[in-house]
């Protein structure tokens, strides 16, 4: 039977408003959208050590491992785990824990080279804080950028438990996070951060601060830390 001329045009207007409502639906704050899984790279497949190296390029050592689908550092001497390709702008995030009286870091913006890490990269510090009551509130602890800026608050959980991080680096603009806080916020180079480098133990290395595309390091301080969930964002 052939459809009237009426009943075609209550089609389209049912159509137009389905259409018009649909649409106005999609149009929702960003903001509160999730970030599709494409925004992130993952750097670590629960599995494998597949995209980090040793320092400049050297075999990874023994004592890095795949533990429960963690990335961990089982016993001292395996050197530092750098990973294979570089960051500029960026946003880390992880999770870390620490053993008993254990003390590690992650540092970004590392040189290539056989330099030692902290020689050219900041440092997040990765600490059983509790175990150290001497350095609480200082630059030193949970959170800080070693030997340069102190946390803004202790908010580290106790040991055996992952903390979130988050380390965020824009141009020269640095934030660090840790559980859900952010903990430090500093430029580099400018007044601030040229009188606590001069003195600090980094004085005397001329690359420390000043590489602008440099790698991941997550460093073999001699003590047992486990890593997970571990990807970037680049900016």
């Amino acid at each position: 039977m052939k459809a009237s001329p009426n009943r075609k045009s209550g089609f389209y207007l049912t159509l137009m408003l389905f259409c018009n409502l649909m649409l106005g639906c999609g149009q929702v704050d960003n903001a509160n959208i999730p970030l599709s899984a494409e925004t992130w790279r993952s750097l670590f497949d629960g599995e494998t050590l597949l995209g980090w190296t040793g320092l400049n390029g050297a075999t990874i050592g023994d004592g890095w491992e795949v533990v429960d689908s963690n990335l961990v550092l089982t016993a001292g001497g395996a050197g530092d785990l750098v990973t294979l390709d570089t960051f500029r702008d960026f946003e880390l995030q992880l999770e870390w824990k620490i053993s008993v009286k254990g003390n590690s870091g992650i540092l970004y913006r590392v040189a290539n080279g056989d330099q030692p890490v902290w020689m050219s990269g900041m440092e997040y510090q990765v600490l059983d804080h509790e175990a150290y009551p001497g350095l609480v509130n200082s630059s030193r602890t949970a959170g800080a950028v070693f030997d340069l800026y102190a946390p803004s608050a202790e908010v580290v959980n106790p040991v055996g438990q992952f903390n979130q991080t988050r380390i965020r680096v824009e141009g020269n603009n640095v934030e660090h996070w840790l559980n859900g806080h952010k903990i430090i916020s500093y430029t580099l180079w400018s007044d601030d951060w040229t009188v606590r480098f001069d003195n600090s133990k980094f004085a005397t290395y001329k690359d420390f601060g000043r590489i602008q595309q440099g790698h991941i390091a997550l460093q073999d301080h001699g003590d047992q830390v486990s890593y997970r969930n571990i990807r970037i964002k680049e900016l």
